[in-house]
């Protein structure tokens, strides 16, 4: 079996993959001074509560997008299963050629549902992932026959959680309000209007660089990738512009890197 670990700003997620199955999946609050003993008593309890034996896992594939935390990642992978975690990086075999400059500075996790997103859909498709920040991807189709698709890059932009907090936190009058769609545009009072302006401000945001996107491809119906949990199901039903919804689309991506990389 093969556990995959995605670090992202917010939230590290785990999950288990047996064969091509992901069997099953947790996540975890991100805090850098987590230790690897830490990740060990957690991932262990949830191990038995799987009734799966530490033992079973034969290899590890590790994106992280937080730098400070990836150290105590690795040493619990060493210290609890044994195992050197295999880090993406935009040198791994990908599959992808990447036109994005410096190379380097892609996040792993953005290559790595890039991946899953053309092994699912093909290329030219776009990849909005909806976690801290909120990311759009653009992948190309090959530049020629027998070539590779090409990452080219794409937009970054505050997530909806984090423009929630930040006007919670900055704007005194400003009250904490569910993460909902409201019944209309025109909010009415405090709470419709800050759901407005966050939820079907990022949807029309994320709707207006996708035509752009597709304009600059020349790609006018590609298919159009949502993961990241909630706030992509919640944008999903709610856009016909988004063609997909893929929850687990960067641990599906880790899977595929890995499966690469073990048979190059």
């Amino acid at each position: 079996m093969l556990l995959v670990i995605d670090a992202g700003n917010s939230n590290v997620t785990f999950g288990v993959y047996d064969g091509e199955t992901l069997r099953t999946h947790w996540r975890i609050r991100t805090e850098v001074a987590r230790t690897a003993d830490e990740y060990a008593a957690f991932l262990g309890s949830l191990f038995f509560q799987q009734s799966l034996p530490l033992r079973v896992i034969e290899g590890i594939a590790l994106a992280s997008v937080v730098p400070a935390a990836t150290p105590a990642l690795r040493r619990m992978c060493l210290n609890t299963f044994g195992l050197a975690a295999y880090e993406v990086t935009p040198q791994s075999e990908l599959g992808l050629e990447i036109a994005y400059s410096p190379p380097g500075d892609v996040g792993a996790d953005r290559l790595v549902d890039a991946v899953a997103a053309v092994y699912k859909y093909g290329s030219p498709c776009i990849v909005l992932d909806f976690g801290s920040a909120t990311t759009l991807n653009a992948i190309a189709a090959p530049n020629s026959p027998g070539g590779l698709p090409v990452y080219l890059g794409g937009a970054i932009s505050l997530g909806i959680g984090l423009s929630l907090d930040a006007l919670f936190a900055k704007a005194a009058k400003i009250p904490r309000v569910e993460l909902a769609l409201p019944s209309r545009a025109i909010g009415g009072n405090t709470v419709e209007a800050l759901q407005s302006g966050i939820v079907l401000g990022t949807l029309a945001l994320v709707e207006g660089l996708v035509s752009r996107f597709r304009a600059e491809m020349n790609a006018p119906s590609c298919p159009v990738i949502a993961t990241g949990g909630y706030a992509s199901k919640l944008l999903a039903a709610e856009s016909a512009i988004i063609t997909h919804l893929e929850p687990n689309l960067t641990l599906d991506g880790l899977h595929l890197v890995f499966a690469r990389q073990t048979a190059a």
